[in-house]
């Protein structure tokens, strides 16, 4: 009997007298609508459905935009119902930070790994991989340097006038 179930069967019946003119719409959604406005997402991301979620996961792990997807998440209350500051902050704050982390972890690792192996790949072909002309004069210098068995001749002192 509230005024709140009476506005849900108004909604309900104008859907079923009329279904080419009344779209069934819940909640805040259709109060919005019945206002004149429009009801628009927030962010672009979303997970409405499989690939929009992978994309913003793959969007969120590049740590571009991921606060604004968090606060949207934190702040949802479900489909067609307006956002509620911080309603889930327990469950998805956790979550996204978890997720940053084993995904920016996941990509560190992957691209040390391609750089070692990257490196390995290119060692047994030159000793010297990565230096520069200056280096590596220096290092047939110092090579040189120590293949000899006396660097200075030895004098005794003492025979010295």
């Amino acid at each position: 009997g509230s005024a709140q179930c009476e506005s849900c069967l108004m909604e309900c019946e104008a859907q079923c007298r009329c279904p080419e003119f009344c779209e069934g719409l819940i909640r805040d959604a259709a109060l919005c609508l019945e206002q004149g406005s429009r009801w628009l997402p927030t962010i672009s991301q979303s997970f409405d459905n499989i690939w929009y979620a992978m994309l913003t996961l793959f969007e969120i792990s590049t740590t571009e935009g991921w606060v604004d997807v968090m606060y949207s998440a934190a702040d949802s209350m479900g489909p067609y119902v307006q956002p509620k500051r911080d309603a889930n902050e327990t469950l998805w704050v956790p979550f996204f930070m978890l997720y940053l982390f084993f995904s920016n972890m996941f990509i560190v690792n992957l691209s040390v790994g391609v750089i070692v192996d990257k490196f390995m790949e290119m060692k047994p072909t030159s000793n010297n991989v990565a230096l520069t002309e200056p280096q590596k004069n220096w290092i047939n210098c110092i090579t040189s340097l120590y293949a000899r068995r006396q660097i200075v001749n030895m004098t005794d002192l003492h025979e010295k006038p």
